[in-house]
């Protein structure tokens, strides 16, 4: 990975704020006074500074591509997960010679995506949303779940294996009260829930082994607010029966996590081990730096481009669904 030798002094001499303002704004500081603006400026550096430089330079005539945001700026900002997809587009789509405009689903209509040669859509869209960008006739990818019932091109992470094998780790290492702290979410349109493959896998798995209970899984919003008062609420409804190992469904979310239990001086990892996901860039900088699940964000997005070019090269061909594989990246908040 590209940010083994990254900094926080990098950040901050790219990002032209202060050492401390980098720190503080990495761990979600709610104390810091700092415009939205430098807020979004240290993030995008931080995780721009994990890969290769991008050439923004594109050719007259070459081709467009429409990135369809599911999301908001603001959740992009409180999850990074879906700006390092972005960058793996952009980054691609770069290489090859094409543009990128970025649009949200509520904004996308016969004028805006007039010139594109194509769209991939990331996050998770309902029926009606997919159908609706269907509708364009535009070949599209879908980055983030399984859209193969619609005879759409899908790309997405392989999140049960990783599930499985954390929970064989922390049974590895003696540890057997198992809870989990998991992300919520609904779609924009029909505001369904969307099934999220880590809470699926993490309550079937630990039930084959007998080890299930579910007074030891919350959920709530993605972000470093709702872990901390997931965490909060676990400790206060367990007390000395608080799990000693802990799934926790984002980076984010475990900076929250992390929060919480540092002023319930309850030591991680020595009392309570936490494993995360995505391993964005804030995973190193916590104290203790986070264990955590890479999912390879960028590669999904570049694979994204590559399949969407195929589609425009091939409209009639075989929709496919691409699954990409996480790796375990072991730091200090888990046993």
């Amino acid at each position: 990975m590209g940010d083994k030798m990254t900094t926080i002094k990098d950040v901050a001499n790219e990002a032209g704020v202060s050492i401390s303002t980098v720190s503080r704004i990495l761990n979600f500081d709610e104390t810091l006074s700092v415009g939205e603006d430098t807020r979004r400026r240290v993030l995008e550096v931080a995780e721009k500074l994990r890969y290769k430089k991008r050439n923004r330079h594109v050719p007259k005539g070459g081709k467009k591509i429409g990135i369809i945001q599911w999301h908001s700026d603001k959740e992009e900002l409180t999850d990074l997960y879906y700006l390092q997809i972005q960058y793996g587009i952009e980054n691609k789509a770069s290489s090859l010679g094409a543009g990128v405009e970025k649009l949200t689903f509520d904004s996308v209509d016969k004028n805006r995506v007039k010139g594109l040669s194509g769209m991939i859509a990331v996050g998770k869209f309902d029926k009606t949303e997919v159908m609706s960008l269907k509708s364009y006739d535009l070949p599209l990818v879908f980055i983030g779940e399984n859209y193969l019932t619609y005879d759409c091109d899908s790309i997405r992470s392989d999140f049960e294996s990783p599930v499985r094998k954390i929970i064989d780790r922390f049974i590895d290492r003696g540890i057997q009260d198992i809870g989990m702290i998991a992300g919520k979410e609904t779609t924009v349109t029909e505001k369904q829930g969307v099934r999220d493959p880590r809470v699926s896998t993490f309550d079937s798995y630990l039930a084959e082994k007998g080890l299930f209970n579910d007074a030891f899984v919350f959920q709530g919003p993605f972000g470093p607010d709702s872990g901390f008062e997931l965490m909060n609420t676990a400790i206060k409804q367990l007390g000395d029966k608080l799990p000693h190992g802990f799934l926790i469904g984002s980076d984010s979310m475990a900076v929250g996590v992390l929060r919480a239990l540092q002023q319930q001086n309850i030591s991680v990892p020595d009392r309570v081990s936490l494993i995360s996901f995505n391993d964005v860039a804030i995973a190193k900088y916590t104290s203790p730096a986070l264990t955590t699940v890479h999912v390879h964000t960028e590669l999904m997005g570049e694979r994204a481009i590559e399949m969407l070019t195929d589609r425009i090269k091939e409209p009639k061909k075989v929709p496919e669904l691409t699954v990409i594989a996480t790796e375990l990246m072991e730091r200090e908040s888990s046993l």
